[in-house]
């Protein structure tokens, strides 16, 4: 994948293979900022690849240890 391509939630969700309320739970638990991550003049929030390890790494910090 090239690393200088942005991904919409969408393809982050698919890459990722996690559901939504994964992700939003990321966000509101301040585990990830919103500042952190490019958002269009549309709102849209847009991740680079660089960002995808941001988040794998948060979903690791708040998955239960097994």
């Amino acid at each position: 994948m090239n690393s200088d391509r942005l991904l919409n939630t969408g393809e982050v969700l698919r890459v990722l293979d996690i559901p939504k309320h994964k992700l939003v739970y990321l966000f509101e638990s301040k585990k990830l900022r919103r500042d952190d991550f490019l958002t269009l003049q549309n709102g849209q929030r847009v991740y680079r690849q660089g960002d995808l390890n941001k988040i794998k790494q948060a979903l690791l910090e708040v998955m239960p240890k097994s």
